[in-house]
C-alpha cells in the first residue's frame, strides 16, 4: 500500500467548492478546520458541542458550523438531507469524528452502550453518511471522500480491542468504495494516524504527534492526489509489514 496517486483521468487539485469535517471541535478535526479555513477554502464543521463550534465561527467568521451526534444513525439521512439543501457546493467529506475507550475488553466497566456508541460512530456513521451524500457528491464534477484511520486498522495493543476493529472495517470500507468508484468524479482516500496529540490520547504515549502536524500531512497528502495517505510514524506500516509483521505487532501491542 503505497502512496501512489490517484488514478482518474481528471485533475486531482485539491480544491473543494466546500468541505465538511466531522468532529471539527477538537484534535486533528480542529486542526483541519483551522487550516482550511484559513487557507480561504469554504468549510462546514460538524461535531457534537454547540458552544465550542459557535467560538470556531468566531475565530473564523467564514466558518458554517453544523450541530449534530453522529452516533445518531436514525437521524443521519436527516442531517444528510440538510447538509446538501443548506450547502449545495458540498464536493468533500472529511470523515474524523471518532471514540476511543482505552480499556480492556474484559473491564467491568465497559458494556454493550460503550462498545455500541464506538461502532456507531466511528465505522457505522461515516458508512451510512456517505451513502446519505452519494448523489450529491457524484453531482460534483469532482469530489473527495476522506476517512481518517488508524495504525491500530493493522495490528492490535492491548486495549482499545473495539476500536482497532473498527478502524479495520473502515479500512476496507475505503478500500472497496474506491473499487467501486473508480471511473467516477469520487476519489476515496484513506489517511492513517500515529499516535497523536489529542484529547482522546490524553495521558498515553510518548512523542506524539501533534494534531497541528497531523492535520497539515493530510492536506499535503490531498493536495499531492494521494489515495492512502501514511501520516508520522505510520509511513513505517507498509514496510513493516511487508518485511517485519511480528515487529509492527509488538510496537503496536505495546502503544
Amino acid at each position: 500500500m503505497n502512496q501512489t496517486p490517484l488514478k482518474h483521468s481528471s485533475s486531482t487539485r485539491f480544491a473543494p467548492a466546500r468541505s465538511l469535517v466531522t468532529g471539527a471541535t477538537s484534535g486533528i478535526g480542529l486542526a483541519l478546520t483551522e487550516q482550511l479555513a484559513a487557507a480561504g477554502l469554504p468549510v462546514v464543521a460538524l461535531g457534537r458541542r454547540t458552544e465550542t463550534l459557535l467560538a470556531l465561527q468566531a475565530r473564523y467568521p467564514s466558518l458554517a458550523v453544523v450541530q449534530a451526534d453522529l452516533s445518531a444513525l436514525g437521524q443521519l439521512d436527516a442531517l444528510a438531507q440538510h447538509l446538501v439543501s443548506a450547502f449545495p457546493d458540498l464536493c468533500c467529506v472529511i470523515h474524523n469524528a471518532g471514540i476511543q475507550h482505552n480499556v480492556r475488553f474484559d473491564a467491568a466497566d465497559y458494556g454493550l452502550d460503550a462498545i455500541r456508541t464506538e461502532i456507531d460512530t466511528n465505522l457505522v456513521a461515516p458508512i451510512a453518511l456517505t451513502r446519505a451524500l452519494l448523489p450529491q457528491l457524484l453531482s460534483r464534477p469532482q469530489a473527495w471522500v476522506v476517512n481518517v484511520g488508524s495504525g491500530l486498522a493493522f495490528a492490535p495493543k492491548r486495549s482499545s480491542a473495539v476500536y482497532g476493529a473498527t478502524k479495520a472495517g473502515l479500512h476496507l470500507f475505503t478500500q472497496g468504495l474506491r473499487v467501486q468508484m473508480q471511473g467516477s468524479p469520487l476519489y476515496v482516500v484513506e489517511t492513517v494516524m500515529p499516535l497523536v496529540d489529542t484529547p482522546m490520547t490524553l495521558g498515553r504515549g510518548q512523542n506524539k504527534l501533534s494534531a497541528t502536524e497531523a492535520a497539515a500531512q493530510i492536506i499535503q497528502g490531498l493536495q499531492a492526489g494521494r489515495q492512502d495517505i501514511w501520516v508520522g510514524k505510520a509511513r513505517g506500516i507498509p514496510w513493516l509489514q511487508r518485511f517485519a509483521p511480528s515487529v509492527l505487532r509488538r510496537i503496536m501491542r505495546n502503544g
